[in-house]
């Protein structure tokens, strides 16, 4: 696809011409509603003559397309113009302990198509790596999108990750060049990846609760626990892109192991993985809960749990509310050290906002200085289950500018 995808070395007429069309559809794909010809070549400062020559162009090639006239007091109506939403696609990956989800979006970023993996699970193995290609393939040749101008691939995998050098640290780090590097001989588009906490901030910041917000933090609670911090209208990603390890806080008292091999860390105590643990606790020690009736202890997961909690079951709204407590009391503190106007509680226990809400408020009432917790407004996500994998696609969205 050589609009986006071909690299503007020498400086010529014809590289110019290029990457004025870059600037249009930028511009166009950015813009909340469509635009005049005048309209556009004012933002992008281009005269009229030459303006309607590249707009002409791109309206050959199907880039841009008519939509609908502009209305005036008087006089012939000019038309408006906007980029085909369908002229290309993004595709967002998600790669999890427990699962693999891929999700094509066109340039409006309105999902088409999804594919999940449910029995997929993440090891550091090259059979992995090749279950994860495999997977990624076989989702494109059955989405139709064989033969249709893929922009890239966006990729949010749990653990530490490097976006910038396309570097994974804790999964598929055996390979002697980075992850990045691998799929692009594997794939016929670029690919970009993140942690998949980072991609979900992405989502939140462009589509989400952040879009107007220029100091957040989008709190990723869902097996394990991430955080995304956006300081002004950036995301944080630190040195070498670990930003955001909040599951590493040493905040608990107990002597549970992490998977990091340190004890007291955050996450043991408020996860996904935790309320699983505490729920087998909890029935050993002779609790009761609806969840037992159809399933036995070991196949109970955490989302039963979340599901239940909203249902009214008694032991799994204890054990959230107290999870709920719990990072509210450790947002607090990050409330007091980075002051920001919002915290976002996006993953899968974001569905339990209802039993979440006032627990953590309480928890946040309990460390943060009375000033800062007045300024921040407590939300959860509105984005939904496709938040992690519309961040991934975003991303691609967002190094071409059209975001």
């Amino acid at each position: 696809m050589d609009l986006f995808q071909r690299d503007i070395e020498d400086v010529n007429n014809e590289s110019r011409q290029l990457a004025q069309k870059r600037k249009i559809v930028s511009l166009l794909n950015k813009s909340e509603k469509p635009l005049t010809i005048p309209g556009i070549c004012k933002k992008v400062k281009l005269s009229v003559p030459t303006g309607t020559k590249l707009i002409n162009e791109l309206i050959e090639r199907n880039v841009i397309i008519e939509s609908g006239k502009k209305e005036t007091d008087n006089g012939r109506r000019p038309s408006l113009y906007k980029v085909d939403p369908d002229y290309a696609y993004s595709i967002g990956v998600v790669v999890l302990l427990k699962g693999i989800s891929l999700s094509v979006f066109n340039l409006e970023m309105a999902e088409s198509v999804t594919f999940e993996d449910e029995h997929f699970e993440l090891d550091n193995s090259p059979e992995c790596l090749e279950r994860v290609v495999a997977f990624v393939l076989n989702a494109i040749e059955k989405s139709g999108l064989k033969g249709k101008r893929i922009l890239g691939l966006g990729m949010g995998i749990t653990g530490r990750v490097n976006s910038g050098t396309g570097y994974s640290y804790n999964y598929f780090n055996f390979l002697e060049e980075s992850l990045t590097d691998f799929f692009a001989k594997r794939f016929s588009f670029p690919v970009y990846i993140d942690n998949d906490t980072h991609v979900l901030g992405v989502a939140e910041q462009f589509f989400g609760h952040a879009r107007n917000i220029r100091n957040a933090f989008v709190v990723n609670m869902s097996r394990g626990l991430g955080l995304a911090i956006i300081a002004n209208g950036e995301i944080v990603v630190g040195e070498q892109g670990f930003a955001g390890e909040f599951g590493h806080m040493q905040f608990a008292e107990s002597d549970k192991l992490c998977l990091c091999g340190k004890r007291g860390c955050l996450g043991t105590e408020v996860s996904g993985y935790a309320l699983e643990q505490n729920f087998q606790e909890q029935v050993d020690a002779g609790e009761t809960s609806l969840l037992m009736v159809n399933r036995s202890r070991d196949k109970i997961k955490y989302g039963h749990i979340l599901k239940a909690a909203v249902d009214g079951d008694a032991l799994a709204i204890s054990l959230v509310h107290n999870m709920g407590f719990k990072i509210g009391k450790a947002l607090g503190n990050m409330i007091n050290f980075l002051n920001p106007g919002a915290i976002i509680i996006g993953g899968e226990f974001a569905r339990a906002e209802e039993v979440l809400i006032d627990s953590i408020k309480s928890g946040m009432t309990h460390t943060a200085l009375l000033l800062p917790l007045r300024s921040c407004e407590l939300m959860f996500s509105s984005i939904g289950t496709e938040a992690a994998s519309k961040g991934a696609a975003a991303i691609v969205l967002r190094n071409l500018k059209l975001i």
